[in-house]
């Protein structure tokens, strides 16, 4: 009898051991979301910045507007994969913070840590406000030199009411 005893007592110890590992890896799994997040934000935020500043330089007149555009692309589509990273990762964080809540239950523990910090987190999600922002901004922005580069390309390929008058070449505004 005592030896069933212990051996009950054993796997219910480890069973638990096995729960707090999950809730190790389900809170390890959350944050390394966050900051895999964070890096390739600062990296594509940070690369926009930079390749904006130089393309900023390039007259209309330019036989770089080529290399305009398609560095306009280029930081078009390294602005839009920031939101799809975004939807990725937090996708893959809310099911690794469910599970460690789910956790916090059913080890009984008495803080719960994570289900206070979730809990009191706004329910308005700045952080998400802000990337959604300037994402938007950069994609704007992209979009802008764009047709500004196309039209610095083909001005004397169109007609002025195609070619010239949508928007002023960057290289003009002072």
């Amino acid at each position: 009898m005592s030896d069933e005893k212990n051996k009950e007592s054993c796997n219910e110890a480890v069973e638990r051991e096995k729960l707090f590992h999950e809730y190790d890896q389900a809170l390890e799994i959350g944050h390394h979301g966050d900051t895999v997040l964070y890096e390739v934000t600062a990296i594509v935020w940070g690369a926009n910045t930079l390749l904006l500043g130089f393309i900023l330089e390039v007259p209309c007149e330019s036989s770089n507007q080529r290399l305009v555009l398609l560095s306009a692309i280029v930081g078009f589509f390294l602005s839009a994969y920031v939101p799809l990273v975004y939807r990725l990762i937090k996708s893959g964080q809310r099911i690794a913070f469910s599970k460690s809540a789910e956790i916090e239950a059913d080890l009984g523990l008495k803080h719960k840590i994570h289900t206070e910090i979730r809990a009191r987190y706004p329910k308005w999600h700045p952080g998400e406000i802000a990337m959604w922002l300037l994402s938007v901004l950069f994609l704007i922005g992209w979009l802008y030199v764009c047709i500004n580069s196309w039209n610095c390309l083909d001005s004397n390929h169109f007609p002025p009411q195609i070619g010239g008058y949508f928007l002023v070449p960057i290289s003009t505004i002072e």
